[in-house]
C-alpha cells in the first residue's frame, strides 16, 4: 500500500539520520590551526575587517569565457558589535556599566484603517547590568544590544558590498528589489536596517547610478522585513527538533564541570583571578572587554588580553564549543534544513528572473556555525561581528529560465570548495572554471534531500540519538560490533528495539526490512580510513 511504502521510506530515512555522519562531515577537520589563533579576527574593526572579507564576484573576463553573467546575490550575515547578550557573573566583582549603545529603537506603529501613526517613542532600557536583582532605574545599555562600533562596521560593509556588487548585477538593486529578513531581535533588526539605509541611501553608489538616486521616491513606501516568531525560527535555531538536545546559542553554554573535568589547572587558575568558577559562555566576557577596549566591561588585572591565562580561556571555550557543534553534525544538518531550503527557493527564483536581486539575511553567530557545520565546509574558527555567506547565483547568456545557472559560496573573501558538488572539488574543472562554482540544481547537498519531505524532517528530529555518548567517548572507528554495542547500551531507552528491527539486525545480521528489502550495514568503498558506516538496501 501507498501508505506503508512511504511510512518505510520514512523509516530508512530515520535510521539514516541517526547514523554517525556521513562522507561529507567534519570528522576529518582539522580543528587544531583554528585553536592556535582562537576568535582570530572577531572584534572586526572597521574598515579593513569589512574590505578584506568582501572580494566581490567572478572576475568578467572569466565569466565570459564561461557564458554566464551575475544573475543576484543573497547575503547571510551576523549583526555588527554587541553588549553581552546575556547578564554572566564571569568575574568577581562585576562591574558591567554599558553606556556607548546609541543604536535606538524607536518604537512607532500604525494604526487604523488610515495608516495613521503617532509620535515615535525612543525605548530606553534601564536596570540591565550588572544584574537584574539590582533595581535603581539607571539608563544604560539592554542585554546583546549594538555597542556604537556597530555603526562603521555596517558601513563598511554595506560600502565594499555596493563597490564590490552592484555595478556588476543586471541593474542596480533598490529596496523595491531587495528582500530583507531578520531574526526578530534587536541587534538583528539594528544591523539590517542600518545596512539597507547605507546600501540605498540617495548618492552612496557608484557615480552616475540613476536608478539610485531615483530610490529616493521609493523609500517613502514602508519597505517590509519579514520575521518569524523566535520560538519557531530556523533562522535563530529555535524550530522544532528535540533530537539537538539543549539550546544551542554560546550564552547558555554554562558547565563549568566539564571545564573542571578536562582543564583542572586552568579551572583552578581561573577561579583565583576571576573568583568564579569559567564557563565555556564566559568567552563573551572576555571578547567584549577587549573588542570595546574595556569602556563597559573591565577586566581583572589577571585577565588582561595579553595574559597567557585571558588566551588560554579562548583557546579552552572555542575547543569546547567546536566539539559542541560538531558532536552530532547529522543533528546540526537537521537543524539547518528549513534555512537551505529557503535560500535554494531565492536562489532558483533569481535563476530564472523572477527573484529579487539581492536578498539580505540578519542572523547571528551560531546560526552561521550551524550552516557551516552542516554543509561540512567549518574550518573550527568562530564568526566574528558581520561575518557573512555570500551566495552569488549566474546564469547563462540568454537564459530566462534558469536552466544551465550556477551558484558560488564564499566565507571570508574564499569561494567554498563544496564537497557534494562534482566528487568534492568544488566545483573547480580542469577547464579552469572558477573554484566553488557549481549547478543550482545541487545547491542542497544529497545528504539532506530526504528531508525536503517535511514529515521525514520532524520524525529525524523527534528521535535521540543513541550513538552521540559512543561518538564522544570512543576512540575506536566504528564498526558493526561497534554499532551492536552502542544499541545494546542504548536498549533501557526502550529506542534500540526500534533500531534493531529498522537496520534488520534483530536476531541476525541480515533480514527483510521494510517493504520486503534486506537491510544490512556495509562499509563505502574509497573512503577515508575514518569514514562511518552507511545502511545499504540490497532490494
Amino acid at each position: 500500500a501507498p501508505a506503508d511504502a512511504r511510512m518505510a521510506s520514512m523509516r530508512v530515512a530515520l535510521v539514516l539520520s541517526l547514523l554517525v555522519p556521513s562522507p561529507a562531515s567534519l570528522a576529518d577537520a582539522d580543528f587544531e590551526a583554528a585553536r592556535r589563533y582562537p576568535f582570530t579576527g572577531y572584534c572586526a574593526h572597521p574598515p579593513n575587517a569589512q574590505r578584506k572579507l568582501l572580494p566581490g564576484p567572478v572576475l568578467d573576463e572569466e565569466l565570459t569565457g564561461l557564458s554566464l553573467t551575475l544573475a543576484g546575490v543573497q547575503v547571510i550575515f551576523r549583526h555588527g558589535a554587541r553588549d553581552l547578550s546575556k547578564d554572566h557573573h564571569c568575574f568577581e566583582p562585576r562591574n558591567e556599566a554599558f553606556t556607548r549603545c546609541k543604536v535606538s529603537t524607536l518604537v512607532s506603529y500604525s494604526f487604523g484603517d488610515q495608516r495613521e501613526e503617532g509620535t515615535p517613542l525612543m525605548k530606553t532600557v534601564v536596570d540591565a547590568y550588572p544584574s537584574l536583582h539590582e533595581v535603581d532605574g539607571v539608563p544604560g545599555c539592554g542585554e546583546g544590544v549594538l555597542l556604537n562600533e556597530s555603526i562603521p562596521q555596517t558601513r563598511a560593509f554595506a560600502e565594499t558590498f555596493r563597490k564590490a556588487y552592484f555595478p556588476r548585477l543586471p541593474k542596480t538593486p533598490t529596496l523595491a528589489d531587495t528582500h530583507m529578513y531578520s531574526t526578530d531581535k534587536e541587534r538583528t533588526m539594528g544591523t539590517l536596517f542600518m545596512l539597507q539605509n547605507f546600501l540605498f541611501q540617495p548618492g552612496g553608489s557608484h557615480e552616475g547610478s540613476s536608478d539610485l538616486v531615483a530610490d529616493t521616491q521609493q523609500r517613502k513606501f514602508r519597505a517590509p522585513v519579514f520575521t518569524r516568531p523566535l520560538s519557531g525560527d530556523p533562522w535563530d535555531l529555535h524550530q522544532y527538533c528535540p533530537r539537538v538536545k539543549g539550546d544551542l546559542h554560546a550564552r547558555y553554554y554554562n558547565d563549568h564541570e566539564v571545564v573542571r573535568r578536562n582543564f583542572p589547572e586552568f579551572a583552578a587558575a581561573w577561579q583565583v583571578a576571576a573568583g568564579t568558577k569559567f564557563q565555556p559562555a564566559f568567552k563573551d566576557c572576555l571578547l567584549v572587554a577587549k573588542c570595546s577596549d574595556q569602556e563597559g566591561l573591565k577586566l581583572p588585572s589577571g585577565l588582561q588580553p595579553d595574559s597567557a591565562l585571558f588566551e588560554e580561556a579562548l583557546k579552552i571555550s572555542l575547543k569546547l564549543f567546536q566539539q559542541k557543534y560538531t558532536d552530532d553534525v547529522e543533528g546540526m544538518r537537521l537543524l539547518a534544513v528549513p534555512v537551505l531550503l529557503e535560500l535554494e527557493s531565492f536562489l532558483k527564483r533569481q535563476a530564472s528572473f523572477s527573484g529579487p536581486l539581492l536578498a539580505l539575511w540578519a542572523t547571528h553567530d551560531t546560526t552561521l556555525i550551524v550552516l557551516l557545520v552542516a554543509l561540512g565546509v567549518w574550518d573550527g574558527q568562530w564568526p566574528p561581528y558581520m561575518d557573512s555567506l555570500v551566495i552569488e547565483v549566474y546564469r547563462r547568456h540568454g537564459q530566462t529560465d534558469g536552466v544551465g545557472a550556477f551558484f558560488r559560496i564564499l566565507h571570508r573573501g574564499l569561494p567554498l570548495r563544496l564537497p557534494w558538488c562534482d566528487g568534492g572539488d568544488g566545483g573547480a574543472s580542469a577547464a579552469g572554471q572558477p573554484v566553488g562554482l557549481c549547478p543550482v540544481e545541487r545547491f542542497v547537498p544529497e545528504y539532506l534531500e530526504q528531508f525536503r519531505d517535511r514529515d521525514v524532517l520532524k520524525a529525524a528530529c523527534a528521535a535521540t540519538n543513541p550513538f552521540l555518548k559512543a561518538k564522544r567517548t570512543a576512540a575506536a572507528e566504528p564498526s558493526q560490533v561497534g554499532v551492536a554495542a552502542v544499541l545494546a547500551a542504548a536498549a533501557a531507552s526502550g529506542f534500540a528495539a526500534m533500531l534493531l528491527v529498522a537496520l534488520g539486525l534483530a536476531g541476525s545480521s541480515r533480514r527483510p526490512g521494510p517493504g520486503g528489502c534486506c537491510l544490512s550495514l556495509r562499509r563505502r568503498s574509497g573512503l577515508q580510513r575514518r569514514e562511518p558506516l552507511l545502511l545499504a538496501s540490497d532490494c
